[in-house]
Formats: C-alpha cells, sequence, structure tokens
C-alpha cells in the first residue's frame, strides 16, 4: 500500500526543510548575537567571568581570563553562524549542544541561587533575569537535539570545500572587532555613557542614592558612597535607597564626604578624564603619557583630572606614586567600567560632551610630545566605531556572498548550459 500524498509522513517530509531552516536561523542566531555583543565590548565579558570567579573565590590571572573570554565569545559566534548557513551541518549542532551542557548548569545555578544580577549573556546590549536566562537556554537545547536528528536530511548554502574558507573569514572578522573593543574601545557602546552624551546631567537625574553591598569572608555588609570599603572586599550588588532605578549608572565622584561630580567637570572648553576602574591594577608607566596630556591640554586651556577607584585613605599614596600635577578623585569601581574600557582610559569631553574614548595604551605619546601649536590633535584620536563595525560586517557579508558563488559555481554553469540549450 503507498503512501498518499496528503499522509502525514509525506506532509511532514515536505515541511521539514522549513522547520530544518527556522531552527538554524533562530537558534544560530541567538549564539551569533551572544558572541558578537560579548566580543564587541570584550572587557564587559572579561568583568563578569571575573565577577563568577570572585562569588566562587577563585582567582586567575587576568591573561588566563582574557583567553576564555575571547574562546568563549569566538565559538558562540562562529559555531552560530555556521549553523544558520548550514555549514558542518551536524558538527556545528553537535558542538553548540556541548557549549549548553556547560551553560545550562550554570543557569541552573544563577537561577536557584542568584549569585549575580545577570548572567552576561548578551553583554551590556540585552540584559534579562536568571530565570530568563535558564528557561531560554532549556528552549535552545531542546531545539538543538532536535535538529541533529534532522540536519542531514536538509543541505545548506555551501559546498563542502568552501566550508573552511566560511569558518576562516567569520573568525578573522570576530578578532577584528574583539581586538579593537580590547586595545581601544568597543565600537558599539551600549552602557550608561556613550560618546555625544553629557557626562553630568542637569537637574536630579544623578541625584540617585544608593547602598553598596560586599561581601569578605562569608560577611555580607551595606556602606554608602562615602564609605567604600578597600579592595579586601568583594562588590556584590547596588541597591537604590533613594530616587528612580533605570537602566543608567549615575555619574558619582567623591571628595571626602561629598560628591564633585557637577563641580569638577567643565560645561565650557576641553578636559580629558583619566579613568582606572580598578586601583590595584593602576599602572605607573602611563605617567609620562597622562603628563604629557596634561601639558598639552593644559596649553589650550584645559584640564585633566583623574578618577580611581580606590579608598579615599590610599589616594595619597597613588598621587605619590605617579606624580600627578592633576587633580585626582576616587570613585566606584562599577561606574568606572561603564565610563570606559580598559586598564587605564582617557575620555575627551568638550563643553561636558563625551567626544571620544581611548584606553592609554592606544594612544601615541609623541602625537603631544612635539604637538606645539599644531591643530587639535586630540581630535585625531576620534574613532568612529560604528562606521568600523558596519564595514568591517559588510566585508564579512560580501566575502560569504562571493564564497557562495564559487560554491555554486557548478550548478551555475550546469545551469547557463542548459539556459543555452533552450535558447537554441
Amino acid at each position: 500500500m503507498t503512501e498518499t500524498s496528503s499522509s502525514p509522513q509525506s506532509v511532514y517530509a515536505k515541511v521539514l526543510p522549513v522547520i530544518v531552516w527556522i531552527l538554524r536561523l533562530s537558534l544560530g542566531g541567538v549564539f551569533v548575537l551572544s558572541g558578537i555583543t560579548k566580543g564587541i565590548d570584550l572587557w564587559g565579558f572579561i568583568y563578569k567571568i571575573e565577577e563568577y570567579f570572585s562569588v566562587w573565590g577563585i582567582e586567575q590571572p587576568r591573561s588566563l581570563v582574557v583567553m576564555a573570554a575571547l574562546g568563549i565569545s569566538c565559538s558562540e559566534f562562529t559555531l552560530g553562524l555556521m549553523l544558520m548557513i548550514g555549514c558542518y551541518r551536524r558538527f556545528s549542532a553537535w558542538a553548540l549542544l556541548v557549549v549548553m551542557a556547560g551553560m545550562l548548569p550554570l543557569s541552573l545555578y544563577t537561577y536557584l541561587v542568584d549569585p549575580v544580577a545577570d548572567c552576561g549573556c548578551f553583554g551590556d546590549f540585552l540584559k534579562i533575569s536568571n530565570s530568563a536566562t535558564f528557561w531560554k537556554n532549556v528552549v535552545i537545547t531542546i531545539g538543538l537535539v532536535y535538529l541533529i536528528t534532522v540536519t542531514r536530511k536538509v543541505d545548506g548554502l555551501y559546498r563542502f570545500f568552501t566550508q573552511w574558507a566560511t569558518t576562516a573569514a567569520a573568525i578573522m572578522y570576530f578578532i577584528a572587532v574583539s581586538m579593537i573593543g580590547y586595545n581601544v574601545q568597543p565600537l558599539l557602546d551600549f552602557r550608561s555613557f556613550p560618546v555625544g552624551s553629557l557626562l553630568v546631567k542637569d537637574g536630579d537625574e544623578n541625584a540617585n542614592e544608593y547602598a553598596f553591598v560586599y561581601e569578605r569572608n562569608g560577611v555580607v555588609k551595606e556602606f554608602g558612597i562615602t564609605e567604600l570599603p578597600d579592595s579586601t572586599w568583594r562588590f556584590v550588588d547596588r541597591k537604590l535607597l533613594s530616587g528612580r532605578e533605570d537602566e543608567t549608572t549615575d555619574f558619582v565622584v567623591m571628595d571626602n564626604d561629598e560628591n564633585v561630580a557637577s563641580d569638577i567637570i567643565t560645561e565650557d572648553g576641553e578636559q580629558l578624564i583619566i579613568v582606572v576602574p580598578q586601583g590595584d591594577r593602576a599602572d605607573v608607566s602611563y605617567t609620562y603619557l597622562i603628563n604629557e596630556l596634561w601639558r598639552y591640554i593644559s596649553a589650550r586651556g584645559g584640564e585633566i583630572v583623574e578618577l580611581v577607584a580606590m579608598p579615599q585613605e590610599s589616594l595619597a599614596h597613588w598621587v605619590d606614586l605617579s606624580m600627578a600635577t592633576y587633580p585626582v578623585y576616587s570613585a566606584e569601581s562599577t561606574m568606572l567600567k561603564e565610563l570606559s574600557r580598559g586598564h587605564m582610559s582617557a575620555i575627551y569631553l568638550r563643553d561636558g560632551v563625551i567626544q571620544w574614548k581611548r584606553s592609554l595604551a592606544s594612544i601615541d605619546v609623541d602625537l603631544f610630545a612635539n604637538a606645539g601649536e599644531k591643530p587639535n590633535a586630540l581630535m585625531l584620536l576620534d574613532m568612529n566605531g560604528k562606521v568600523i563595525f558596519m564595514w568591517l560586517t559588510i566585508g564579512l557579508i560580501l566575502m560569504l556572498m562571493l564564497l557562495w558563488l564559487m560554491s555554486q559555481s557548478r550548478r551555475l554553469f550546469l545551469l547557463r548550459q542548459r539556459i543555452g540549450k533552450k535558447l537554441k
């Protein structure tokens, strides 16, 4: 007895390619988004990994954390893209299932224990609750298990001999995006102080009052902004005491017991803010560069202010060590990490508006050492991250299109022959 065209089996066979492609695009798209948002802001992912480690009482060298952050985010992006376009159909699905074998238990742990405010799955681009993260991972795991059983029945976009090249193109694109973000600044800024915004808002937008929760040796304690503990305490959370809570972070700078944020940021002229988000990792070797920047901007009528995540009682020692001839203030580490990325970085303000952000490692001291009366050398450091990201992405898409044409060259040649014969 033969199957009719309307039997359940035949209907399933017809819709199977649609199901497979929907799963490839949706599941792969989630991993692509997760990987690229972490890769764009690699520092943010590094901080999140270190936050997990601190919860578990694990100390790791920063270099190993950097390699882990790069490896995890690159794997998510590359494998997700391969799944979307049908390259290495079973391998990519199996590899992502292995990733979920680690992520699913971790998300269950964060769901039940709630050790961190958010999982960091999509960096600062999209923050979701720990419960939503767990159920998202459950759905992804189920989808991958089903996809593994049927993916071979539906061809991908690329022939086997070009699949390695698509993987290489994806990896090179990701490394370019992530290394710019790590060494200079993220190409896209999803944080509270983007380029083009006023650093100090008008009115009462910076009037929120918070308590900061820290933990040491099992003891959890709340501190006010004027009494932040030393580096032996681990930051846990921030609680709103008064004001309104939103997705932005307040700009707060302390001088003894007073918030002087609105006093140190000038509304007219040029200003450089040197940001040191982790005082215990401050590098004195950048003192010469900072002093050259100070001499240059002072000659133009501007000024430099340094913000360091360091207890008030330690500031005097740091000022002596760095030979600072400019004002140095204490600020909360989480806020400084939101403000700018890198071990130490600079933010250029004009009339109180953020013009650009750069890590000090990416600034050439010779640009300012002999600047003299040249045009504003500070603006030479302005980097349009959105444009760079756009062109890198367009380059990847064009490369994938070219590889697709190469993989389909035999089919296109045969199609041309058939068309030629029909025309004759």
